[in-house]
This record gives structure tokens, C-alpha cells and sequence, in this order.
């Protein structure tokens, strides 16, 4: 894994890639939405893109949306989680190593067997 870049959240322009998703059970692909905000609560950016619903390119698609936004001023990846889409799990360190970003996972609630 490269080294963690310094962050400086005290600038103004520090900015940030939130990346959620939603899905249907019926579907067969899950939503991926990336909003890219700064630290003063602008909107800076958006992207869209999809997993499949229990399968595993969660991960693929996560570094799919950073690259497609072509920027190089995000200064971190927050994550809904790291297991969407009936268990599409998320490689943090996967999506770290190729994006040379640090990446938070934040959860709202305990889940059993994911200490």
C-alpha cells in the first residue's frame, strides 16, 4: 500500500468523494452514486455507476468512478460501508492502493461477524 498522503482539512478547498448505493432486490445491478463536496459544503462533482447486486465488482467500480471524474484535488474516499449490494463486498485497501487516496468506511450500524 503507498504512503498516506498528508491531508490538510483545514483548507477551504479540501474535498472529498462520497461514494453511496441503493438497489431493488429485483434488480440485477445496484446504483452507485459519487458526489464529489468541499469542505465548505459546495458540490464540486458527480459521477454514476453500478455493481451487481451479490456479486463482487463493488471495488472495480468504486476506482471506476474516481477515474472517470479525472481529478486530482479529492483528498479522500468516504464509503456507506464496505459490504453493498447483498454482500458485494469492498476492498478498502484495493481502492487506497489504486487511487493513492486514504478511504473512510463509515457504518450506522453494528454487523455481526465484521469486527
Amino acid at each position: 500500500m503507498p504512503a498516506a498522503r498528508r491531508i490538510h482539512s483545514e483548507k477551504k478547498g479540501f474535498r472529498v468523494l462520497g461514494i453511496a448505493e441503493s438497489f431493488k432486490k429485483s434488480c440485477k445491478k445496484s446504483t452507485l452514486a459519487g458526489v464529489v463536496m468541499r469542505r465548505d459544503l459546495i458540490i464540486d462533482g458527480m459521477m454514476f455507476g453500478s455493481s451487481t447486486i451479490e456479486g463482487d465488482d463493488a471495488t472495480e467500480s468504486i476506482i471506476s468512478i474516481h477515474k472517470s471524474l479525472a481529478r486530482d484535488d479529492i483528498n479522500c474516499i468516504l464509503l456507506d460501508g464496505l459490504v453493498i449490494s447483498m454482500y458485494n463486498i469492498i476492498n478498502g485497501e484495493k481502492i487506497a492502493g489504486a487511487t493513492g487516496l486514504p478511504v473512510v468506511a463509515i457504518t450506522f450500524e453494528d454487523s455481526k461477524g465484521l469486527e
